[in-house]
């Protein structure tokens, strides 16, 4: 592991300095928890008696959220519904160092939201028994639009770093993307981007899953599924200074110009509670660690260990700098 715990704990340290942009899809996860009463007499299903619910950021609004609770300046930029998930969404974001001025609310539009219903019994792990989606894919008009490419114009003149979260929802015009890209290198720009990798070449870096990786390889590189050949080749194609890609209970790879790819093991137990928004966690955490002065395998390693906190936390999570700070401790002693 490259640095000694010194270095990360002086990289941690100056988290805290850095301004960030997140442009993305903002989701609202939400999530309805209760206990299993019986069996219905309707269907062969069981009835779930109703305890709490409890709305956290998903998406683009998870990086943020994340890069929050890491003590960074976040300059989030998206849009939710005027309904009450946008609402709540909004207000559960917009606390701390988090500017607002770029989260608008569209009359008539849908909140994308993600329902997650969990169930078990008293003294037993609640488990999750089915979600429920709304809010489709839908095309910002050209208002829209011209707000959001002056709200990432004039935070650029703040932000020393962007994350481009793309959940594919429709927000990210060609227009708004080609604007947030011109923002290399003068700026770190990183993107993560579910469905669309191609149309983000010519920033810093990416953070694919092993799954979009593979796509990627089998798309477009002639079926390719060697996950270190299609990692370089990913560099290459799309003109990137590095990809991180994550593996799950594999650790992560990262690849950089110039160097040979270096694999991550995880840190911690394989038995994790749920890896629901770890992809965010990573995305924040290596782009604020970049922006704070780390390399690029520093900044993976952090990433890593952040991971490997809101993996043991059920649902989206954050990871706390005293949770960092404790975890990377812990792997040096």
């Amino acid at each position: 592991m490259k640095g000694s715990l010194k270095d990360y704990h002086q990289i941690i340290e100056k988290f805290s300095q850095a301004k960030v942009g997140v442009l993305g899809d903002l989701i609202a996860d939400m999530y309805v928890f209760g206990s299993p009463n019986r069996l219905s007499r309707e269907a062969p299903i069981v009835v779930i008696e109703y305890e709490s619910e409890e709305l956290r950021p998903g998406g683009a609004a998870n990086s943020a959220h994340n890069l929050a609770a890491l003590g960074a300046s976040v300059f989030p930029v998206g849009v939710v519904g005027d309904d009450k998930e946008g609402r709540l969404l909004k207000e559960i974001l917009c606390r701390g160092k988090v500017a607002p001025e770029g989260i608008f609310t569209e009359p008539g539009r849908e909140t994308i939201t993600k329902t997650r219903i969990f169930a078990g019994d008293l003294h037993t792990v609640k488990q999750q028994m089915a979600r429920i989606d709304r809010g489709k894919a839908q095309k910002i008009d050209s208002s829209l639009e011209k707000k959001i490419f002056d709200a990432i114009e004039n935070f650029s003149r703040e932000t020393s770093a962007w994350i481009i979260s793309d959940y594919g929802y429709g927000l990210i015009t060609d227009r708004i993307r080609e604007k947030v890209k011109s923002l290399f290198p003068q700026r770190i720009v990183v993107a993560d981007s579910r469905h669309a990798a191609r149309e983000f070449g010519g920033i810093t870096a990416m953070t694919p899953n092993e799954s979009e990786a593979l796509a990627f390889g089998r798309d477009f590189l002639s079926g390719e599924d060697d996950i270190f050949i299609i990692g370089e080749k990913i560099l290459e194609a799309l003109n990137l200074r590095t990809a991180l890609i994550t593996r799950g209970n594999k650790g992560m790879l990262l690849f950089e110009r110039g160097a040979r790819p270096v694999e991550i093991p995880i840190v911690g137990t394989e038995e994790i509670v749920d890896v629901s928004g770890a992809g965010d966690t990573v995305t924040a955490t290596f782009t604020l660690a970049l922006a704070s002065g780390a390399s690029s395998e520093q900044s993976a390693h952090l990433a890593n260990f952040a991971a490997s906190v809101v993996v043991m936390k059920r649902g989206t999570a954050t990871c706390s700098v005293d949770e960092l700070l404790q975890t990377v401790t812990k792997y040096f002693s």
